[in-house]
């Protein structure tokens, strides 16, 4: 008879034991290391998070087929990266091949000490970790320490005497659409220490309703200060706004609510647009060496390193005055840049020994800020004809207009000569 389980074999008188499922690692693995993520994942008093693979780290030899655990120069190979519910990384520490430590930044992880649950699961390298209840108060008390956010309360004693120093927007104003931050300063003018201390928003505007900035413990002469990132949306149309703060201590000695009116403004956010050309296949860009005629690629990069992103960005380019080529538009994000190629001709009129100079503008549409460059060369050689195309009519046409260019002084008698050369060879 068969059990119906797969991977038992029929027994007699003993039970059937699966092995342990295994957890598929989710990375660059390379392919002669096999790494199971199954395991025990224990968060530590130190803050440590530590896993302990059921099975160590293996490495494959190919050519004996065997199988040894992995040594300290293949754990650099294999990254183990533990994605915390606030979307940072914290990569593995190898200690041996069977025991991986992670130090998260305890301090950027935007939880409140003192209202939060941390209860959220954490993805290691496709290893699932869920913080038990216990785990949970820890990380959060790790948090309130690297933070300076103390959660205890003692009761009793000498009163505190909070007073509210700094309550401001930097900048002063709130500019709709772009990032602002809120500034709270609390003293403890008072002999006793202040718990458990919170300091929360009131507003008509909904980002700012109910924004919790968590203290902890004030002791007495000292203050603190938190900060508040936030965003307006465009939507706010009115002048300002009315924006309170209302305090809260553990054992209830608080100060009254303290008020601002906040002035509200348009977005100040706008890109910043700086552009860089050169001509393709030519290495320098202070000058360069054209050809009457000479068919070429001016290559730009457009770089924004302004506060908002540029949404159609065209570049407009001419060569000695004519008539401008210009791209067709493309967005540049913030912090970001563009390639932007054109085709186009220097103009066969131009004499030998000429100046050139490409004049360009990158330009955003929308916002209207621009930016400028310029490509300068000169001229060393005319094509005013095709190699072997030229008929003698037409080579005498062309010499007579050289020939009345030098009479009224257009042309040097240098420039004619060569120009007459280059007619000469161009001759069927």
């Amino acid at each position: 008879m068969r059990v119906g389980l797969i991977g038992c074999m029929f027994v007699t008188a003993t039970a059937c034991v699966l092995p342990p499922p295994s957890t598929p690692f989710v990375g660059v693995l390379p392919e002669d290391i096999e790494l199971d993520m199954s395991g025990t994942i224990t968060l530590l008093p130190d803050g440590t998070l530590h896993l302990a693979l059921s099975k160590p780290c293996i490495m494959k030899v190919r050519s004996t087929q065997v199988a040894n655990p992995c040594d300290r120069g293949h754990f650099d190979r294999v990254r183990v990266v533990a994605h915390t519910p606030w979307n940072r990384d914290a990569r593995g520490r190898w200690d041996g091949p069977a025991h991986i430590a992670f130090a998260p930044d305890w301090k950027a992880t935007g939880l409140d000490p003192l209202g939060d649950a941390a209860t959220a699961a954490w993805d290691i390298s496709g290893a699932k970790w869920m913080p038990s209840v216990a785990e949970a108060a820890l990380m959060l008390k790790l948090v309130g320490d690297a933070t300076e956010t103390e959660t205890e309360l003692v009761q009793g004693g000498s009163p505190p005497v909070l007073e509210v120093t700094t309550f401001e927007i930097e900048g002063n104003t709130l500019h709709t659409g772009d990032p602002s931050t809120l500034v709270v300063r609390i003293a403890n003018r008072g002999t006793g220490t202040a718990y458990r201390v919170t300091a929360t928003t009131r507003s008509s505007i909904a980002v700012l309703q109910g924004r919790r900035l968590s203290f902890g413990a004030i002791k007495p002469g000292a203050d603190k200060v938190r900060t508040l990132n936030l965003t307006i949306p465009p939507s706010e149309t009115g002048p300002d706004t009315m924006l309170v703060l209302m305090l809260s201590e553990g054992n209830g000695v608080v100060p009254a609510n303290v008020s601002r009116r906040i002035p509200l403004a348009p977005s100040v956010a706008a890109p910043l647009l700086a552009v860089r050309c050169s001509i393709v296949g030519h290495s320098s860009t202070r000058q360069l060496d054209f050809d009457a005629g000479q068919e070429l690629v001016l290559r730009c990069a457009v770089r924004n390193a302004g506060t908002a992103a540029a949404t159609q960005v065209r570049v407009e380019a001419s060569i000695a005055g004519g008539a401008p080529t210009v791209s067709a538009s493309q967005a540049v994000a913030t912090g970001g840049d563009a390639v932007f190629d054109m085709a186009m001709t220097v103009p066969r009129a131009l004499p030998i020994d000429a100046p050139v100079e490409i004049a360009i503008t990158a330009r955003d549409g929308p916002s209207s800020r621009s930016a400028r460059a310029a490509v300068v060369g000169v001229v060393r050689k005319p094509r005013l004809c095709v190699a072997g195309q030229l008929t003698l009519a037409q080579y005498r046409a062309k010499l007579a207009d050289l020939r009345a260019a030098v009479a009224s002084s257009e042309l040097t008698q240098a420039q004619f000569d060569k120009y007459d050369a280059e007619l000469v060879t161009c001759l069927k």
